[in-house]
């Protein structure tokens, strides 16, 4: 993976403002408290690269004013490898505890354009108390345009049955798949992409206010370093889309619970050499990221 940035962040003790071979993210830009006591922070950052044979584009921003007892912050993050896309703005009261704790509580706004947890494969299939069921072949004719063909299964050397199965072809004629199995194991899961991403387009987007509490940890010495952060998102109000297609509706109550949390724990071996492990976990509405790796600093 590629990616590419601007950023206005005041850096961590624990970042070296010099290049390195290899270099931790900076946590700063996800936890609620900075390097600074007050001021302006931003972030750009666009990244691509190619995952299980799929290429895929990231794109992030967000703008944080912090104050000495509250934060503003405006973020935009478009994520293809998780299919997560939302716009958010909150607001947050911010309450120092001691020198390495801070305890922030306040309100988010996020808008998005999916109706995460649902999925239109399975209503089109299983039905519901208005919509009868339907079975999978009816989709491959009426949405895909493609027909099948039965036909028997003749062994050459015995000229013996071995059963029956269907040959699909495309609305031109042309051969798709040359058994059931082939064709639900291929040229299906496409058919299935393609309808479940107009159905969720026709749906539209949504938008909650949510309610979201935070507990950042610092600790920082000459070799040693901890930066730790954590958000909980407990309560959830629905105030733009289809009520029928929403998370809540989904879920069955508006108090799932979204959360982000992680951090870097580093420490120094040598004056030029540091080694570290970082953490990341996001769940928001059914989407989550679990991300976890290790590496060496070396100061050239």
């Amino acid at each position: 993976m590629v990616t590419y940035g601007w950023r206005k962040i005041a850096f961590f003790q624990y970042e070296n403002r010099e290049k390195f071979v290899t270099q931790t993210n900076n946590v700063g830009t996800k936890s609620n408290i900075g390097n600074i006591n007050k001021g302006l922070e931003w972030l750009v950052e666009y990244s691509k690269g190619r995952r299980t044979g799929d290429e895929f584009e990231n794109h992030q921003a967000f703008v944080r004013y912090l104050g000495k007892y509250y934060l503003l912050k405006a973020e935009y993050l478009q994520n293809e490898i998780l299919d997560l896309n939302y716009i958010s703005g909150e607001a947050r009261f911010r309450l120092p505890i001691g020198k390495k704790l801070s305890l922030s509580v306040g309100a988010i706004y996020r808008t998005y354009d999916k109706a995460y947890g649902h999925n239109p494969i399975q209503l089109y299939l299983q039905g519901n108390e208005d919509v009868p069921g339907q079975m999978w072949w009816t989709l491959a004719y009426d949405y895909a345009g493609h027909t099948d063909q039965l036909y028997e299964m003749i062994d050459p050397f015995t000229g013996q049955s071995l059963g029956y199965d269907y040959q699909w072809f495309n609305a031109n004629g042309e051969l798709l798949a040359a058994s059931d199995a082939d064709y639900r194991n291929s040229i299906f899961e496409d058919v299935v992409n393609q309808y479940n991403e107009e159905q969720l387009d026709l749906i539209g987007g949504f938008a909650d206010v949510s309610a979201i509490i935070g507990l950042d940890f610092y600790h920082y010495r000459k070799n040693f370093w901890a930066h730790i952060y954590g958000n909980v998102l407990p309560l959830h109000k629905l105030v733009e889309g289809d009520e029928r297609y929403s998370y809540g509706t989904y879920n069955g109550s508006d108090d799932w619970i979204d959360y982000q949390y992680g951090g870097v724990v580093g420490f120094k071996i040598t004056k030029n050499i540091g080694v570290f492990t970082e953490v990341q976990i996001q769940k928001f509405w059914d989407r989550k990221l679990e991300a976890i790796k290790a590496g060496i600093n070396i100061k050239l």
